[in-house]
């Protein structure tokens, strides 16, 4: 699917006003525009991403009330269930609590659902069985929000739920003793895009603070909660968080603390010890494990290997996510295989098509969150991917597109069983003989929204060979970390001279490119094999710094060409 270009157009007294301010380059200063930055104030938060601009976490609303209950519940010992989701941030934000909960010394239990035996949200048996052991407050983390008729019918037990999402928030909500999201209408919190993992953390800096003013930590070692920001930090970036504002905090300050964990189970989890982590080292190397065991494995395997301080647990614990991840790997290709396959026997019989709705009976349901992404971005178009079990399919909706899918799904309400999730992430329960109505309904409603198929690529900037050096590669490293809402920086320049090439691995192009005497080393990674006799070509890239051996250089990542 061919890409689509769209280079970002900025007002130049803008860009002059900024360069007046900061004394910047203008390159940097559209840089820093694109991304929010438009005065002085504006860049301090975005450089100085320090704790202390934080809000008050009180202003979340539910969350006093919530708090209120905890203490109570912590004082009278009642024992306390954790229900959290199966992916990384509901394993990761049912860590945070957990781990918080225990220090304070109180009876509390993490549980995370089995994804084939129990599914997605609040299972109304595992409640059941919860409750027979004991438990009396249930706290929620990543799901709860649309779950009213399990805790309408959890009454019976008089027992009460605090729920803690992130997710839409539907029509009617859950008769719960509280709930905490920012999304709420009357929530004062003015950053509304953080993840479970991030309403968790703030639940217990409140939590802190009214012990604090209890005098609870008189006798006590107090928690020092910045250490709970490694675990903030891998669910924001797994849960697709936009890293601005609140985020760029959380994940700034949380890429510290990874470096220096004191967990043993991360420690496991990361495949090389570094001086500076990135998003790319949660997205490519912690969170995918993280992930694993509740795609394929157990979500608790992964809780408790990020709670326990045992070394012999600890390691059994690695060694099975590790063997979950491998599986998960196979199981993802194989998929991901067949449903390509379904795809481009749709596109040849609809080549118009808007959208792909993709089913089997066979596909393991751990993974259709990860295939709906990668036919996605393989496709450009909104996409289903829907595997069932006794009649009953479920699936996970990706869009790269500016389209909310939970209003779209909204519209296909009366024909499914359940949905929920974000606007660029959802997921689905749906009868199987309702998959083809689906199908042509969320076809209808796609088709008459406004907008390109094919991947985006959103360009920063127009620059010339002449403008790329060392000191603008350390400008685009000062806006670190990047990630959705601060994408790396991309580029295109044109009228560039192929001068020669050489494929790498057969799969990758290596291309010496000149534009008005300057010169440029770029490397095309899975590279269109039809455009590689171009000589005289657009490129869309972004800048690399090449310090192997000592080096100090620069290269292109190439992204795209066009003839010039």
């Amino acid at each position: 699917m061919k890409k689509k270009w769209h280079l970002k157009e900025i007002d130049s007294l803008t860009i002059e006003k900024l360069n007046s301010e900061l004394n910047i380059t203008s390159l940097f200063s559209r840089l820093l525009i694109n991304r929010g930055v438009l005065c002085q104030k504006d860049a301090k938060d975005f450089f100085l991403p320090t704790l202390e601009k934080l809000p008050n976490p009180n202003l979340m609303y539910g969350i006093k009330k919530s708090v209120e209950r905890i203490i109570q519940a912590v004082g009278k010992n009642e024992k306390i269930v954790i229900y959290g989701d199966f992916d990384c941030d509901g394993i990761t934000s049912t860590a945070i609590l957990y781990n918080f909960l225990f220090s304070i010394g109180a009876d509390v239990k993490a549980y995370n659902p089995d994804r084939l035996e129990e599914g997605y949200g609040i299972n109304f048996d595992s409640i059941d069985k919860l409750v027979s052991e004991g438990y009396k407050l249930f706290i929620t983390t990543d799901c709860g929000i649309s779950e009213n008729q399990v805790i309408e019918d959890s009454k019976k037990f008089s027992i009460d739920f605090i729920i803690t999402d992130h997710h839409t928030i539907p029509e009617k909500l859950p008769d719960a003793y509280s709930i905490i999201n920012p999304k709420l209408k009357d929530c004062k919190y003015p950053f509304k895009e953080i993840c479970a993992a991030g309403v968790v953390f703030n639940l217990i800096v409140a939590l802190r603070s009214s012990l604090r003013e209890n005098g609870f930590f008189n006798d006590k070692i107090e928690p020092n909660l910045a250490r709970y920001l490694d675990l903030v930090s891998i669910g924001t970036v797994a849960d697709s968080m936009p890293i601005i504002g609140v985020n760029r905090i959380f994940v700034f300050n949380g890429l510290k603390e990874i470096k220096n964990t004191s967990r043993k189970g991360l420690k496991h989890l990361i495949s090389k010890q570094k001086e500076k982590f990135s998003i790319r080292d949660i997205s490519f190397d912690i969170a995918p494990k993280i992930n694993a065991a509740g795609r394929v494995g157990k979500a608790s395997n992964a809780v408790s290997l990020l709670t326990s301080d045992d070394d012999v647990e600890v390691e059994r614990l690695a060694g099975i996510i590790q063997s979950n991840n491998q599986i998960r790997q196979q199981i993802q290709e194989k998929v991901f295989n067949e449903a390509e396959k379904l795809a481009e026997i749709k596109l040849q019989k609809y080549p118009d098509k808007s959208s792909l709705v993709l089913f089997s009976q066979d596909w393991h349901p751990g993974v259709l969150g990860i295939i709906a992404s990668r036919i996605v971005k393989k496709y450009g178009l909104p996409s289903v991917i829907l595997s069932s079990k006794d009649s009953i399919a479920k699936g996970s909706l990706r869009t790269a597109n500016e389209l909310n899918l939970y209003r779209v799904l909204e519209q296909c309400s009366n024909i499914l069983i359940q949905f929920g999730g974000h606007s660029a992430a959802a997921g689905v329960t749906i009868y199987e003989d309702k998959i083809k109505e689906f199908e042509n309904k969320f076809e209808s409603i796609i088709s008459n929204y406004d907008f390109e198929a094919g991947e985006p690529l959103q360009i920063d900037s127009l620059v010339k060979f002449s403008e790329i050096n060392i000191d603008l590669i350390s400008d685009i490293e000062r806006m670190e970390p990047f990630g959705k809402g601060n994408p790396y920086p991309i580029f295109v320049s044109k009228n560039v001279k192929i001068e020669s090439t050489r494929v790498l691995k057969d799969k990758h192009l290596e291309m010496y490119l000149n534009q008005d005497n300057y010169k440029m080393r770029a490397i095309w990674f899975n590279f269109n094999k039809s455009s590689s006799d171009m000589k005289n070509i657009d490129i869309v890239f972004t800048l690399q710094r090449d310090s192997f051996r000592g080096n100090n250089n620069i290269n292109l990542n190439i992204l795209d060409i066009e003839y010039s």
